[in-house]
């Protein structure tokens, strides 16, 4: 494997296939692993090997060329971030490129930008965000970090969701 081309993404669950699939559909990277606790009794998901457990990633750190936590879960999300930035991997943003965004949206490391989203001008979204399928947010808007933007979430302009903030699928955030 060529250290430029590979992304490492941690947590082989549901999430971790949707960003493996935008990962893979940008043309970023040319190769994607996983980093999953099910290591080393499940090796493959969802056609890419899981080559370490999150202990082990400390070895594989040579191998790979970023790093994105995919998990749900925005605290746990937080920890694995943080345990990238301890172990000195770049954190990567995925963008599907399915997604629209404007360019004065500012994006956060190790966010992540799923299919059919749009991105207004002069968004702010902090670091480890995750903005999932066909999610918009309008201008002048702020995510705040380890924020989650479920499925159709929509956001008229000049909002603040505040950190950790969950929003559930089809939420509205207008007033």
């Amino acid at each position: 494997m060529l250290k430029q081309d590979v992304l490492l993404i941690l947590g082989a669950g549901g999430h971790g296939k949707s960003v493996a699939e935008a990962a893979l559909l940008s043309g970023q990277w040319s190769s994607i692993v996983f980093a999953d606790d099910s290591w080393p009794q499940r090796t493959e998901f969802a056609g890419f090997p899981i080559v370490a457990n999150l202990e082990m990633i400390v070895q594989i750190v040579p191998n790979i060329s970023a790093a994105i936590p995919a998990v749900g879960n925005n605290h746990v999300r937080q920890v694995w971030f943080q345990k990238l930035k301890e172990l000195a991997i770049p954190i990567a943003t995925v963008i599907h490129p399915s997604a629209m965004i404007s360019p004065t949206a500012e994006l956060g490391e190790g966010s992540c930008i799923l299919a059919g989203c749009v991105i207004g001008v002069d968004v702010r979204i902090e670091q480890g965000v995750i903005v999932n399928l066909s999610s918009a947010i309008d201008h002048d808007s702020e995510i705040g970090m380890f924020a989650h933007l479920s499925v159709g979430v929509k956001i008229t302009g000049n909002k603040m969701v505040a950190p950790f903030t969950f929003l559930s699928a089809g939420s509205i955030l207008a007033h």
